[in-house]
């Protein structure tokens, strides 16, 4: 029997590109690859915020997956989509509104839209990645029926707009990353939803991770936590940064831990002692610095899956998140491999904690170790995925 042919179809696709949501679905890609023909279906762009075309338009080769990109038909105008976003937040707002606002949201890409229109047929079917874009939302009129959702999911106010209920409506079956992620969309669209499975995704971990060598090549020689990630208000490094500060004055820079920030982002990074900004980190440095660090933070609010909280417990670093992600303190229940805090006191008491108790460290970090190994092993990924995403030939 042929493999299916398969389209892909997400807002931005990459090595240049820095998403959790993206590194999965280039991960799934490359793994399926071995099952499937797939082809990824994407735009030219790189930041998710403006949406400029970076990317040449064409077919190109990444990982061994095709490629097709085609590029935006305009830049986001961030101060029209501003204005717009904070329409549709409001409780009265038209169906129009949204429709509007998802104009707005973009990536448009009308030679994406006629690409579809014309060769949809050639494919088996589709899997979308990512409910919130149009790449997704503007798909759904060309793929009908024949695509599966990889959502990404969770409690954000956009969600909450009628015009997604044809997003989580129309797909043959949705693929959850965790058991909170599907627990809410289940009570956010209270109609009957296609079926559903909680798959996840694998890790690649490198056969060492070396922390010693983290610290020589970036000149960190105190003991620190972790972020990773971009460096935003919407990912809560605002509210880290603050909670951070009031660790210090609390207990002193003798006693307390570094904190070392690794990533970009368009928030301004304070110039004090204790904070180490060492930019995007990528491949074995990545690891690295999980294996460095005392243990990694997660200040979001909002995440279906966090793929550095996997990396950290796959190297036997512990985790400290935010106790109003659902999704984070779920895997932290699960693995037994952190713990997470609701306020700065909480946090700093736990940052402490952690600084302090080698026995609990070790310990947590063992269990993450542990979880990951049971849970996201690229051979049951696979698997649950030949599985449950069926075509029809």
């Amino acid at each position: 029997m042929s493999r299916p042919r398969v389209g892909f179809i997400i807002q931005r696709y990459g090595p240049e590109v820095l998403g959790g949501a993206e590194a999965i679905c280039r991960a799934i890609a490359r793994h399926l690859s071995a099952h499937w023909t797939i082809e990824v279906l994407t735009t030219c762009a790189v930041d998710h915020m403006t949406w400029a075309n970076a990317l040449p338009t064409g077919t190109s080769d990444v990982d061994g997956v095709t490629v097709r990109r085609f590029a935006v038909d305009y830049p986001r105008n961030i101060r029209r989509f501003n204005r717009q976003n904070e329409r549709i937040l409001m409780r009265f707002h038209s169906f129009e509104d949204e429709r509007r606002w998802m104009a707005l949201q973009g990536p448009h890409s009308s030679a994406l839209h006629d690409y579809l229109a014309a060769r949809a047929r050639d494919y088996d079917g589709f899997v979308l990645f990512n409910y919130l874009y149009a790449t997704t939302y503007e798909s759904l009129g060309q793929v009908g029926k024949r695509f599966y959702l990889v959502p990404f999911a969770h409690d954000e106010p956009q969600i909450h707009l009628r015009l997604f209920e044809d997003v989580f409506r129309s797909p043959r079956g949705i693929a959850f990353c965790t058991e909170e992620e599907r627990d809410f969309v289940r009570t956010r669209f209270p109609f009957s939803l296609p079926p559903s499975e909680v798959i996840g995704v694998g890790l690649d971990p490198p056969a060492e991770a070396d922390g010693e060598r983290f610290r020589a090549k970036f000149d960190v020689g105190e003991p620190f936590m972790l972020y990773a990630g971009r460096i935003d208000e919407s990912k809560g490094c605002d509210e880290l940064l603050e909670d951070f500060a009031d660790y210090r004055r609390r207990y002193g820079s003798d006693g307390a831990l570094a904190l070392v920030l690794a990533g970009s982002g368009r928030m301004k990074i304070p110039q004090c002692d204790g904070i180490h900004h060492v930019g995007v980190i990528r491949g074995q440095d990545k690891w690295d610095a999980a294996a460095a660090a005392r243990f990694l933070v997660l200040p979001s609010h909002f995440e279906s899956l966090s793929l550095v909280l996997l990396e950290a417990w796959a190297t036997g670093t512990p985790v400290l998140v935010n106790s109003h992600c659902a999704v984070s303190v779920g895997q932290c229940r699960r693995s037994a491999g952190g713990t997470w805090y609701r306020n700065s006191d909480e946090f700093c008491a736990a940052a402490d904690w952690l600084a302090r108790d080698d026995d609990l460290c070790a310990r947590l970090g063992r269990c993450g170790r542990e979880f990951v190994h049971r849970h996201y092993r690229w051979q049951t990924i696979v698997e649950r995925y030949v599985e449950f995403v069926r075509f029809d030939r």
